[in-house]
């Protein structure tokens, strides 16, 4: 692993350091002071989000919660069991895990674990920039939320991966694996081909059609990063994946202005703008929109951009790489 891992970790430090420079001074002196003040409790939260991380790659800790929930397995051979890290931050630990199933075909389930490090991300980020204050914190909170977020949106029928199992207790939740590409994949290839297709458009269609049908069901997702959200081209479908700051506040003009700063990120000016056009005109054959809401809040995330393209850069890397150079050394 290290031998493709430490290619990647130098384009993405040469890229990290490039965008840190593009932050303008009074905003990067104001995240700097942030990080300093409070890096007492970040590593703190840090090491309690890595003993949690190594707890579940273990086997035997995870045969066990297979065991307490066998109903949900029972066509699976659990001796059979492969565990792979997913890509996606230090938030929380993702994995796919994998197994033999009784028709002897393959069988994957989608898994989350929640980690301290997550919620102390949620409490500090309004203190230093416009994404917005969460009710729920914690982390069993967040689980919560997630949980419960994902069985309501599935009544109204709006796309999420279905829930599999979950452990209240240790705040894991084992879902449907879909085997498809996420949004922000489909921007960088318009972005690569400088073009777009009409499965890119049909995905960035349904893209707006399918936050507007979660606000009409009353709900905001806060973070709409286009990362999270999976097209599935076979069902024509866009999948909501990250659903731990769900809340029914009115929160429509962030949910939208978030996902449209992302455009900006991956795709030239003419590029982006044709995307916006078909995700707000999709978005508003299913709900009324207050444009100037979303306006307000791209300016407000403006000089944030440099700040969320070093986010992206870092989700490439699994928590566990991001662990062992960073924080281990």
């Amino acid at each position: 692993m290290k031998r493709t891992f430490q290619p990647r970790l130098k384009n993405f430090k040469e890229k990290f350091f490039k965008n840190i420079g593009k932050i303008k001074q009074p905003l990067f002196y104001r995240l700097f002071f942030a990080i300093l003040v409070n890096s007492p409790g970040l590593v703190f939260h840090l090491i309690l989000s890595w003993i949690k991380m190594r707890r579940w790659r273990k086997i035997s800790i995870c045969g066990k919660f297979i065991k307490r929930n066998r109903l949900a397995f029972e066509n699976i051979d659990v001796s059979t069991l492969a565990m792979e890290s997913v890509s996606g931050g230090v938030s929380n630990a993702n994995q796919i895990w994998k197994f033999r199933n009784r028709f002897e075909g393959e069988t994957a389930y989608f898994v989350k674990v929640f980690t301290p490090i997550g919620s102390f991300w949620a409490k500090h980020l309004p203190l230093v920039t416009p994404f917005p204050f969460i009710y729920g914190r914690r982390t069993h909170q967040r689980f919560t939320v997630d949980m419960l977020s994902r069985v309501q949106l599935a009544d109204q029928g709006v796309p999420v991966p279905r829930l599999i199992a979950y452990d209240a207790v240790q705040e894991i939740m084992v879902t449907e694996y879909l085997k498809g590409v996420t949004v922000d994949g489909i921007l960088t290839n318009i972005a690569d081909s400088g073009r777009i297709d009409e499965n890119d458009r049909e995905a960035i269609r349904q893209c707006g059609f399918g936050l507007g049908k979660v606000h009409r069901a009353g709900f905001s997702l806060i973070d709409t990063q286009p990362v999270n959200c999976i097209w599935i081209e076979g069902e024509k479908k866009v999948y909501f994946t990250d659903l731990e700051f769900c809340t029914r506040e009115d929160k429509r003009g962030w949910d939208v202005g978030y996902f449209l700063c992302f455009l900006a990120l991956r795709l030239p000016e003419d590029l982006k703008r044709e995307v916006s056009e078909i995700f707000l005109e999709n978005y508003q054959k299913e709900r009324p929109l207050n444009l100037e809401d979303v306006k307000n809040t791209s300016l407000q995330l403006k000089e944030f951009l440099p700040v969320f393209q070093a986010v992206l850069d870092i989700r490439q890397f699994t928590p566990e790489e991001l662990f062992e150079e960073f924080v281990l050394g």
